[in-house]
């Protein structure tokens, strides 16, 4: 070959190779804001198309996507959905800008010849989804909500001196809802046609099974009262308004709070209470019974005790360092449940007893001893107190001996097998000593009726 004929055909091909690499930086002009040649959406040629025409066609195209059928399935129960449903959409905007993308990337030469490389081998784009969750989250209360139930506690009662379930407990259904969503997306985003939602079984606080580990007493305790009709209304009350509370592990319980204010409006009388050393009539008078009855079953039962105080004196049902008075607003019982296991409350008046019972899951071979120790005797005041009562009529005169005071301590043994393992001062009882009394009536006298 001449000489003349290669120059000829170098120069030819260097004519050529200058004109496509001219062409190919050319392109971001010709192209501007369009895609270049050889890109292809889901297999459609979309050179030179506008943004808008190509998001009308992203439309389009997403619609069989959308369309197609995604078996949800929630632990017993399934549902079919479209992905449209489930929350698929197309993303026009990403989807373009992915198109617009095919062929700019890089830098000049390498850009120019991917860009001729394009028109051999096209550059494939596939739409851009994303997942609307509110949809998604729609749906998905749609599916589950057939499913979903609140677990119930064991109802018991006591029977026969043994804790009895009336109705059983019952597990819970609930949906672990961002766990769902993004096993969803994740399915749409994937083209897979089945999702598995995250629903758990819960279970109830209080249930059958534990209901079953506390049918024998845990601790009983029972105080006599007097037959004075009001006291012992209040006391029935009293008791009606705490029997049959169940405290979890680690509650705390207040009586107060439990039993509420003791008004008339409430049903409650007026009866004798202590203040000071004075018995004087006041609603509720005899509530303190049954918190101090019931602060002996929680001593007997381990239970912590947070918070209780002594009578002014001593109170007749129970020994010196034993009771637990309260006064709603001013003196509240409070105890804790730290026995790791539910403790029932059980209160019963018979006759003119009052039995509290706890209920709980016990300990083989614990038992729990109750000692008032360190008495110690304070002598009652050598001077003589004179007030004017309105409860006693005009002129009638009543008098009050003195009474010496005391202090004590209340201790709390607890043996495991017959050994010692634990011994605690519980409380320090201080009763105050009181003078000799003398009552002057200041009141109205009752009528006399003279005999026919």
């Amino acid at each position: 070959m001449s000489r003349r004929l290669i120059l000829l055909g170098l120069g030819l091909l260097v004519a050529v190779v200058g004109g496509t690499v001219a062409w190919a930086a050319l392109a971001d002009v010709l192209y501007a804001g369009r895609p270049l040649p050889g890109v292809m959406l889901e297999g459609l040629p979309v050179a030179g198309a506008s943004s808008e025409a190509l998001a009308d066609l992203v439309g389009g195209l997403a619609q069989g996507a959308l369309g197609r059928q995604v078996r949800v399935r929630a632990a017993s129960g399934d549902a079919l959905l479209t992905a449209r449903e489930l929350g698929l959409r197309p993303d026009p905007d990403r989807t373009v800008a992915d198109l617009l993308a095919a062929g700019r990337t890089g830098r000049p030469p390498g850009r120019y010849l991917r860009r001729l490389l394009l028109l051999r081998r096209p550059a494939h784009v596939a739409i851009a989804y994303r997942v609307d969750l509110d949809a998604a989250r729609a749906s998905v209360q749609r599916v589950v909500a057939p499913l979903l139930a609140e677990p119930r506690d064991a109802v018991v009662t006591v029977s026969g001196g043994r804790l009895v379930v009336l109705f059983p407990s019952q597990d819970g259904v609930v949906v672990d809802e961002p766990a769902s969503l993004a096993r969803v997306a994740a399915a749409l985003e994937q083209g897979r046609d089945e999702a598995e939602l995250a629903v758990h079984l819960r279970r109830p606080a209080f249930t059958t099974e534990m209901a079953d580990r506390m049918t024998e007493p845990l601790a009983r305790f029972a105080t006599r009262f007097a037959n004075d009709p009001d006291r012992v209304n209040n006391i029935r009350l009293a008791s009606a308004a705490l029997s049959g509370r169940l405290l979890p592990p680690g509650a705390e319980f207040s009586f107060n709070q439990t039993v509420g204010p003791r008004d008339p409006s409430r049903g409650y009388r007026k009866a004798p209470v202590l203040i000071g050393y004075e018995l004087i009539p006041g609603d509720g008078g005899g509530v303190c019974q049954v918190s101090s009855t019931l602060y002996n079953a929680a001593l007997l039962a381990g239970m912590e005790i947070v918070a209780r105080t002594n009578h002014s004196r001593p109170v007749p049902y129970l020994a010196p360092g034993r009771d637990a008075a309260v006064d709603y607003g001013l003196i509240d019982l409070r105890l804790r449940n730290t026995s790791g296991h539910h403790i029932y409350i059980w209160i019963e008046t018979t006759g003119r007893r009052v039995a509290v019972t706890l209920y709980g899951a016990r300990q083989p071979g614990r038992s729990v001893d109750i000692a008032v120790v360190g008495h110690t005797l304070i002598p009652a005041p050598q001077h003589v107190v004179t007030r004017l009562d309105p409860d006693l009529p005009s002129g009638q005169i009543r008098i009050e001996p003195a009474r010496s005071g005391l202090r004590a301590r209340t201790l709390r043994i607890v043996r495991q097998d017959g050994v010692v393992i634990q011994e605690e001062v519980v409380s320090q009882s201080y009763y105050m000593p009181a003078p000799r009394t003398v009552r002057i009536g200041t009141g109205v006298a009752p009528a006399r009726v003279s005999a026919p």
